[in-house]
């Protein structure tokens, strides 16, 4: 199979798919997933940004209209080597993080930064809209996070792709969600076989085609292989 079943697993963890659903509602989508690794004395910053690119200007923007991304730590985290975040900013709209470094007489260790320290497998949750960033790592330690997003799925059925994908003017019908999640139907069912005894989350956009979406072979080729090319970007 062209995928590792642990990552499937993870993606179909019952509470982590529950808290989705309770912050973005039953019929939560993905956004995309994306695995972070900062190598000991020399994994790069990433500069203070927000995450979010479409619904900026929205009539009915609210601090939770980009979603919110999990990070699964495979090892500990420490402050040199963590993201940090700057807490209640994704209820701010844009920031002017210029000014804010400014303020800061030109640093960027801005005031109220709070690193995500944890224990090797914590999971993390942060608004796509909190100002966050990390610093270059320094440390001896490494960081591999693995990451993976949700929304609302009245914030993506509509929408057009976000600038940042490149691929512009492409809208986000309900044929492409259902493409998208279906990922999640798989991953859930990977995450039945490997522990039959554990509760299985039900996902609602699915409810009744779970039959269509085992995890085995055929299913892997057809909705997992390039997966990420439909990835739901706001």
């Amino acid at each position: 199979m062209p995928v590792h079943p642990a990552g499937l697993r993870a993606y179909g963890h019952p509470p982590l798919l529950a808290i989705a659903a309770a912050i973005n509602g039953d019929d939560f989508v993905p956004f995309n997933d994306v695995i972070f690794v900062k190598q000991p004395g020399v994994g790069g910053s990433v500069a203070w940004h927000q995450d979010g690119v479409t619904h900026w200007t929205a009539p009915d923007w609210d601090e939770g209209i980009h979603g919110f991304n999990f990070q699964v730590q495979l090892y500990p985290t420490t402050a040199p080597n963590a993201l940090w975040v700057v807490p209640g900013t994704h209820k701010q709209g844009r920031v002017d993080i210029k000014r804010l470094v400014a303020d800061n007489a030109g640093s960027e260790q801005l005031p109220g930064a709070l690193p995500l320290i944890c224990a090797a497998g914590d999971v993390t949750i942060v608004n796509r809209q909190t100002l966050h960033g990390s610093f270059a790592n320094s440390s001896p330690d490494l960081r591999v996070s693995i990451t993976f997003g949700f929304h609302r799925r009245r914030s993506v059925l509509g929408a057009k792709t976000a600038l940042s994908m490149k691929v512009e003017g492409v809208c986000y019908d309900a044929q492409r969600i259902d493409e998208r999640a279906a990922v999640i139907a798989v991953a859930i069912d990977a995450r039945r076989q490997r522990y039959p005894d554990e509760p299985t989350y039900a996902y609602r956009p699915f409810a009744g085609r779970e039959d269509g979406f085992r995890f085995n072979d055929a299913t892997v080729d057809r909705v997992i292989r390039d997966y990420n090319l439909k990835d739901l970007a706001i």
